[in-house]
């Protein structure tokens, strides 16, 4: 998208030109990070100027943006600065009063989140707003802070009278998995398990991907790679499915999950992410796996579940995500942090 203002829905939105992107250079940095973090190195040989320039590396990197914050720090109530991760949450936390300050990390146990600067960041702002109660759990251990709001994201309802029209033929079952095909998201664990359920079952059954595409799957059997998708489709296909997997041990919120609950499929979520868990727990909508064998039991469960097991499950998470995310409950605990806590 191009940079300057737009009108969107009443709204003035401001985009700014990135000066510069991820290069060969970032790649050598991450690949340090990673191997300081491996041998257990990383705070001894990471230094603030070192964070600090990896982090400014991985862009993207505005200094249109920082300019135009730093030039109107008082000129609004607050600073809400969303995902911990990048440069323009950073570097931009240092434009701005730190009493107008409200950060959203998104925060997941990840090898960044060690670096001590995010720490030291997080905990210079007013206030600290979470997704979940397991990403607050997650601060505490990485960062020291256990204070702040959990407010979530807002989540579209699509079930009930909104409920969206499952695509496809009846008698031929699916799982799906919507996101970045990639070991790192637990990929390769979703393929094996998938090709043991698959190959003991007596009818049509495929494993549908829709997202990127960033490992060789080779040519697995009954896997159907869609790529991009767009919003309906996506929806139709939640709606449509045995059941939703998410293999992956790194979320700290996890929207697509929560649409694929709100869609009424049965979520199957890896239990080491604290954050799917929680959400699988608190709304009974799903089941959780610790391993490739787990996920095995846990799809073959799925497709065992009659009429009325499904109709449970759906109803509990979309009642789930209807409790706790929708946009009017999530917009009145947006305000109240905002304006009663930070605006004075």
């Amino acid at each position: 998208m191009p940079e300057g203002e737009a009108d969107v829905e009443g709204v003035t939105l401001r985009r700014f030109a990135v000066q510069q992107e991820r290069s060969s250079y970032f790649t050598e940095l991450h690949r340090r990070l990673i191997d300081d973090f491996r041998a257990g190195q990383l705070v001894a040989r990471w230094p603030r100027a070192l964070q600090e320039e990896f982090i400014r590396a991985q862009g993207p990197w505005s200094p249109g943006l920082l300019h135009h914050l730093r030039s109107n720090a008082w000129k609004f109530d607050a600073f809400v600065f969303c995902t911990y991760l990048y440069p323009t949450t950073y570097f931009g936390l240092r434009q701005v009063p730190a009493s107008r300050a409200i950060l959203v990390p998104t925060l997941h146990d990840e090898m960044t989140a060690y670096l001590s600067v995010f720490r030291d960041a997080a905990a210079a702002v007013r206030h600290c707003v979470w997704l979940t109660r397991a990403e607050r759990d997650v601060a505490a251990r990485c960062w020291g802070i256990d204070t702040g709001t959990v407010v979530g994201m807002a989540v579209e309802s699509v079930g009930g009278e909104n409920a969206v029209r499952p695509p496809g033929d009846a008698e031929e079952k699916y799982f799906l998995y919507v996101g970045r095909t990639d070991p790192e998201k637990g990929c390769r664990v979703l393929l094996s398990a998938f090709d043991k359920v698959r190959s003991a079952y007596s009818g049509k059954l495929k494993l549908v991907l829709a997202g990127s595409m960033n490992m060789d799957i080779g040519d697995p059997r009954q896997v159907e790679f869609l790529g991009f998708v767009d919003e309906t489709e996506k929806l139709r296909l939640m709606a449509g499915a045995t059941a939703f997997v998410m293999p992956s041990a790194y979320e700290s919120f996890s929207i697509v999950t929560l649409e694929a609950m709100s869609c009424g499929a049965p979520v199957l979520a890896n239990a080491a992410c604290s954050v799917l868990a929680d959400h699988v727990a608190v709304s009974d909508a799903g089941r959780c796996f610790g391993n490739e064998e787990e996920l095995a039991e846990a799809m073959r469960w799925s497709l065992a579940l009659d009429e009325g097991g499904r109709k449970r499950i759906a109803k509990a998470g979309m009642d789930y995500v209807e409790r706790n995310f929708s946009r009017k409950l999530i917009g009145e605990k947006l305000c109240a942090v905002a304006f009663d806590d930070c605006a004075s």
